[in-house]
């Protein structure tokens, strides 16, 4: 004979095993959803930071040209104007 009780609470005892395993699935899914936005994100970052960062050198560059050839007239003395 079967204990009718014991059963009820192996039905009982699975259920509740299969709702936690339900809601670590849904947890799960969202994770993922939300790691690759995160990913995608960063992969954007990166790449704003690398044409900034050419951005900053081609400034540094030109900036360095323009010192190099530009002759600049100053005096050493305070009387005087510069040429």
């Amino acid at each position: 004979m079967v204990d009718v009780d014991s059963v009820l609470l192996s039905l009982q005892e699975r259920d509740k095993w299969r709702g936690r395993l339900d809601v670590l699935t849904r947890t799960y899914e969202e994770v993922k959803v939300r790691r690759e936005r995160v990913h995608l994100r960063l992969r954007r970052i990166k790449r704003e930071l690398s044409r900034l960062a050419e951005y900053a050198e081609a400034v540094t560059d030109a900036r360095r040209t323009l010192v190099a050839t530009r002759t600049i007239h100053a005096t050493s003395e305070p009387g005087r104007p510069p040429r």
